[in-house]
């Protein structure tokens, strides 16, 4: 364009000079325009350069911000499972507030009906107190008329010489020992015992897991109980099934003989005790009342009575006769095992979760004693000696303990190395005699200590699953594990047989 202004100017015509200012004019305009656009490439290239650095702080706070997502996703997580956590914490919260509602309840029911029994007592101890001072006078009155009649005869034959009636022959033979019954009732024995170490029957009992076995008094017979929800009878002598009971509706934890051998008592998961006639095979009482797994049952010497101990954290005392409970007794905690350590059944001892032992006046229902600190775990079983004066404790702290019924002072501690109970509800025993103590441990193993000095005397296995139950009558041990299978030991070799169920 400028060349064609150059020419247009040389050329010098008016036209020519118009067109070339016109398009100098424009050449300025293009300049002019042409700086601007170099001014605004400047601009926009600085902008350019900040909109980079934009660019980058973004881009920084973009990864910050993910960074931060992140860890607060990973923070969210971790407080949906505590979240998760504490819910459940609030389920079993919930669960135990209602169980305790419902022990509140029980108790408040219990406390009226010991309230309204209480004073039928009252009222029925006001008429026995009549009747008594009744009786009492009329007792007077006939021994004022005796008295005046004798005086009238001895007055009438004061010159006749007196003889001496015989001693009634009743009067005689009241003069005599004890009951035998009474003296008997633990099934002492004075033969000196052996320990047994010769295995002569291993028996596959039943279908599930074992969790019980007793012998009977006459070491005739051993029952166990499973968790197949069935009581079976065994002969020692045979090792052959002599009967199957049955109505528990859970599994069996306990088993006991009552002095006779005619009844067998059944303690169950299923909140309740249950008695079998053992000549019919037939169930004569069921015993509920319970609100917790029923972990041990006994009868006492007379067969009168039952006591249970369950993990509701009572002890009950059962009159069979009436058929309902007569005495509930509050243990403070969940009871393994119970057991009667004199003939008419009035005091009570009990193995707990708490790590305690504890005694209990039948009649009161008042706690005697309470023995804390003998144990660092549960009580699995407590055990009394042949002469009462001495009970066995076994524990998960996998020590025994011997305990003098009249001092509560620990005589002996037993425990070996190896041993180790293996459930909650691990019975120990001692011998006949009360010279030795037999334990099953979780390994299958027999331990036998001397309650004289508390050494092991001797150690036999034959089982390899948990010990949960030892019973020692006469000669025999029956030791049952709970792998389903009972070893019957004794003193003489036999032929060793295997049965199963």
């Amino acid at each position: 364009m400028v060349r064609q202004v150059t020419v247009l100017r040389e050329q010098g015509s008016p036209m020519n000079q118009k067109r070339s200012a016109e398009l100098e004019a424009q050449v300025a305009s293009l300049k002019d325009e042409r700086a601007d656009l170099y001014k605004t490439q400047g601009t926009n290239a600085q902008r350019l350069l900040d909109l980079n650095d934009i660019l980058r702080l973004k881009d920084a706070t973009l990864s910050q911000n993910k960074e931060e997502i992140r860890r607060l996703a990973e923070s969210n997580h971790v407080l949906a499972h505590k979240n998760q956590e504490m819910t459940e914490l609030v389920r079993e919260k919930d669960i135990t507030i209602q169980v305790i509602q419902d022990e509140l309840a029980t108790l408040q029911l219990e406390m009226v009906k010991l309230d309204e029994r209480q004073r039928d007592l009252e009222r029925e101890n006001a008429q026995l107190l009549q009747r008594w001072l009744k009786k009492m006078n009329e007792e007077a009155d006939r021994m004022n008329a005796e008295n005046v009649f004798l005086e009238n005869e001895q007055e009438a034959n004061a010159l006749s010489p007196t003889a001496l009636s015989p001693p009634s022959t009743r009067s005689l033979r009241n003069m005599g020992p004890e009951s035998p019954t009474q003296n008997n009732w633990r099934n002492n024995s004075a033969i000196f015992s052996i320990i047994p170490q010769i295995s002569n029957r291993k028996i596959t009992t039943h279908e599930s897991e074992v969790n019980t076995v007793a012998m009977s008094n006459g070491g005739t017979m051993f029952a166990t109980g499973s968790n197949d929800k069935k009581i079976k009878i065994w002969d020692v002598k045979t090792g052959s099934l002599k009967s199957t009971l049955t109505g528990c509706l859970q599994s069996v934890m306990c088993v006991s003989f009552n002095a006779t051998d005619e009844l067998l008592l059944g303690a169950s998961n299923d909140n309740a005790a249950r008695l079998w006639h053992l000549g019919t095979g037939r169930p004569r009482h069921t015993l509920t009342g319970h609100i917790g797994k029923v972990f041990s049952a006994r009868f006492n010497p007379d067969s009168s009575k039952v006591v249970s101990g369950s993990h509701d954290r009572t002890i009950k005392v059962w009159d069979l006769q009436k058929g309902y409970c007569i005495r509930t007794m509050f243990t403070f905690a969940s009871v393994n095992d119970v057991c009667l350590l004199d003939f008419d059944g009035s005091t009570i001892a009990s193995g707990h979760l708490d790590n305690n032992l504890r005694f209990w006046d039948a009649r009161s229902g008042n706690c005697i004693k309470e023995v804390t600190g003998i144990h660092l775990g549960q009580i699995t079983s407590v055990c009394p000696s042949s002469d009462g004066t001495q009970i066995l404790t076994n524990s998960r702290d996998n020590t025994l303990r011997i305990v003098d019924v009249r001092t509560y002072e620990t005589l002996s501690m037993l425990h070996a190395d190896g041993y180790k109970t293996g459930t909650n509800w691990s019975k120990a025993c001692f011998s006949p005699d009360g010279q030795y103590v037999v334990a099953g441990s979780a390994d299958g193993t027999l331990y036998y200590w001397s309650t004289r000095d508390g050494t092991v005397e001797k150690t036999t296995k034959e089982q390899s699953s948990p010990i949960v139950g030892v019973s020692w009558v006469n000669s025999s041990v029956v030791s049952a594990e709970k792998d389903k299978t009972v070893v019957v030991w004794g003193t003489t070799a036999r032929r060793p047989t295997v049965f199963e169920k």
